[in-house]
């Protein structure tokens, strides 16, 4: 089987088209002539994210309580998906950790949410409902619903989470609310 390549030709059709195209192009505004004829888009290639070197970097930012007091939440992204800043275009990962007793913010965003419960055991309260959770358990945090994390354990808990974040980022609608 034959592989298709997509091969740049927009300086050829540029040269035939230019002074059409300048009467239509302002600063924020160009002209591609057919899609099809484009650079693609970087190719986003396999990571491994090891866990052993991303727990020191949670608890340090959870002990410093810049953000807030026993919390931490770091999100990973690919330069290669340009604006989107996921790990894909269209989506985006990362951790959260949570000190013995602490609870984050309640807050929303219109990304809807998958969470691996890594380590530790809590709750989390989506909406009206109030989900107990425990190492190993995922739950899903729908788009647009107030929520929060609880940690009941005496451990630290490490939640992982996946967004569609990208994808909302792509299209210029990525909202947060606390």
């Amino acid at each position: 089987m034959e592989i298709l390549k997509r091969v740049d030709k927009q300086d050829v059709f540029r040269k035939e088209i230019e002074e059409l195209a300048k009467q239509i192009e302002q600063d924020d505004l160009k002209v591609v002539t057919f899609m099809e004829y484009t650079t693609p888009p970087e190719k986003v290639k396999p990571k491994l994210i090891k866990f052993e070197k991303v727990l020191p970097l949670l608890e340090r930012i959870a002990e410093s309580g810049k953000i807030q007091e026993g919390v931490a939440k770091i999100m990973f992204f690919s330069p290669s998906t340009g604006r989107n800043k996921g790990l894909t275009p269209t989506m985006m990962a990362g951790f959260q950790l949570i000190k013995p007793g602490v609870s984050t913010k309640p807050h929303s965003h219109n990304m809807a949410s998958i969470y691996l419960v890594f380590k530790g055991q809590g709750y989390s309260v989506i909406g009206n409902d109030k989900i107990q959770w425990n190492a190993g358990d995922v739950f899903v945090v729908p788009a647009n619903e107030i929520h929060y994390h609880v940690n009941t354990g005496d451990e630290d808990c490490v939640l992982f989470d996946v967004t569609d974040s990208g994808l909302l980022e792509s299209l210029g609608i990525l909202e947060f609310r606390e």
